[in-house]
């Protein structure tokens, strides 16, 4: 096992905020900030930047776009291919698929890749598939949830779910709750102008992230706006 291993956003404030992601934890990044959507990208290029280490990247939404975590480790002076040799990336299409994925492949994956990083991107998008009976996808989310809580203590892995897309997650067929539950540290985002204000929901402290302060990073640095 790794010990304190603590991985950073790239977000002053949000690091400041929760002292890093920790190993042996599962942290849920949710809300409607525009920030959101590259944090796993900035997440894989410090893995390899502080560790030299590998992120298993699991899609669960189309999310995962090579060129932005390119284009970030750039930005940090860093060698790309390098960085990307180092990203391994796996798409579920179903909430099947990702069960799958989860339950018979994940565990020889870190096996093979030796990850410091987990990340679900994403993550409970797939559980509100119509298709899905509400209460198959209830346990489907609870087994799956289970897992990759045992595989990031087994492993001392930092495991980071995001969202299902530019909203605050819906408690629709209890997927919120069952989620917030199942984690270590739920994180809220929520982009109002050109402020976000990040609450750490489990630790009971908050921040704010203003975008265009002269300390703060810009939009465009994190390739949000071309």
């Amino acid at each position: 096992m790794i010990p304190n291993v603590e991985i950073i956003s790239g977000i002053r404030e949000l690091d400041d905020l929760l002292s890093g992601f920790k190993s042996g934890e599962i942290t849920l990044i949710d809300g409607d900030s525009s920030l959101i959507s590259n944090i796993p990208n900035q997440i894989c290029v410090n893995t390899y930047r502080m560790f030299h280490a590998s992120v298993v990247y699991i899609d669960g939404g189309m999310c995962t776009d090579p060129y932005k975590i390119s284009r970030y480790a750039r930005k940090m002076e860093m060698d790309q291919k390098e960085v990307l040799e180092h990203v391994f990336i796996s798409r579920a299409f179903t909430v099947y698929q990702l069960t799958t994925l989860i339950q018979e492949r994940l565990e020889d994956i870190i096996l093979r890749y030796k990850p410091r990083v987990l990340i679900v991107g994403r993550f409970p998008l797939l559980y509100f598939d119509s298709d899905v009976p509400s209460k198959e996808a209830q346990v489907l989310l609870r087994n799956n949830l289970h897992k990759i809580k045992e595989f990031t203590t087994k492993y001392s892995l930092v495991t980071v779910f995001t969202n299902s897309g530019s909203s605050v997650l819906s408690n629709f067929r209890n997927v919120r709750n069952i989620l917030f539950d199942g984690v270590d540290e739920v994180v809220l985002m929520r982009q109002n102008d050109l402020v976000t204000r990040v609450d750490a929901v489990k630790k009971g402290a908050s921040t704010v992230i203003l975008h265009l302060s002269k300390e703060q990073l810009r939009l465009c640095d994190f390739g949000l706006v071309m």
